[in-house]
C-alpha cells in the first residue's frame, strides 16, 4: 500500500467517509472535510500539489485551494484539528509498521 493509498485509507476509517466518496465529485461537507484532510496529511508528509491532485482526481489549483483552506480550518475549528492529529497519527504508525 502507497503512502497515498494509505492516507485515504486512514481518512476513510477516522471520519466514516467511504474511499469512494471521497473520490466522487461530492461538494457535501464530509466528502469536502476528508478531502481537505487527505490533501494536509500529504503536504505534511513531503507530497506536491500536483501529487496529491492525481490522488484525488481534481485540479492542482483545487487542491492548493484545499490545502490553504486545510491550513485556516487547524487554526479555526478544534473539531478538524483533532481530527487531523487522530490521522496523522494513525498514518505514521501505519507508515512505521510498513517500513520495519
Amino acid at each position: 500500500m502507497y503512502n497515498n493509498e494509505l492516507a485515504i485509507s486512514v481518512v476513510s476509517s477516522v471520519t466514516g467517509i467511504s474511499k469512494s466518496t471521497i473520490l466522487s465529485p461530492s461538494r457535501k461537507w464530509p466528502a469536502v472535510e476528508a478531502r481537505m484532510l487527505i490533501t494536509l496529511l500529504l503536504s505534511h508528509d513531503g507530497a506536491t500539489d500536483e501529487a496529491t491532485s492525481l490522488v484525488l482526481n481534481r485540479s492542482r489549483v483545487s487542491t492548493l485551494k484545499s490545502r490553504h483552506n486545510a491550513i485556516d480550518m487547524m487554526d479555526i475549528s478544534k473539531v478538524f484539528r483533532d481530527k487531523f492529529n487522530r490521522i496523522k497519527q494513525l498514518y505514521d504508525e501505519q507508515k512505521s509498521l510498513r517500513i520495519s
